[in-house]
């Protein structure tokens, strides 16, 4: 039996957030693609305004705000894709992995730099990512997949 792009959710999920816990790659390697292999003319000072502002520490606010919503919302549907898919199979896991992620939401809220955003990825890997991975590997042993 295939799986399923909806039942990968929550670990492509856990993926991609993990990935923006990588707060200083994401200043540093910003839309370096679009810039240096496409080489997008029309894009390249509007990307090149941005990475500067996003590096310059008096205007790197205007960025941390939106940076850290998108982490706290892919947090929020993580917790709940676990709660619903996952609570039949190890619900004292499930009740660690939402207690953890509530944690962490808090905490990514007021992280005041990218910086602070960065060292909570071990925290998110353990507490969130991994325990997911699990129930998900559970999940499809248990439907044979």
């Amino acid at each position: 039996m295939p799986v399923t792009m909806t039942e990968l959710q929550p670990v492509s999920l856990c993926m991609v957030t993990q990935d923006l816990f990588d707060a200083k790659r994401f200043q540093r390697n910003f839309c370096d693609s679009t810039l240096m292999r496409i080489q997008d003319k029309g894009m390249e000072e509007l990307i090149v305004t941005a990475k500067r502002e996003m590096n310059a520490s008096m205007t790197e606010g205007k960025f941390l705000h939106g940076y850290k919503a998108v982490i706290v919302n892919n947090i929020d549907k993580i917790l709940s894709l676990v709660s619903s898919r996952y609570g039949h199979i190890d619900f004292k896991t499930v009740e660690n992995v939402v207690a953890s992620g509530k944690d962490l939401m808090k905490r990514v809220m007021y992280a005041d730099n990218f910086a602070q955003i960065a060292a909570l990825d071990p925290v998110f890997k353990s507490k969130i990512n991994l325990p997911t991975y699990h129930l998900f590997m559970e999940s499809a042993k248990r439907s044979k997949v």
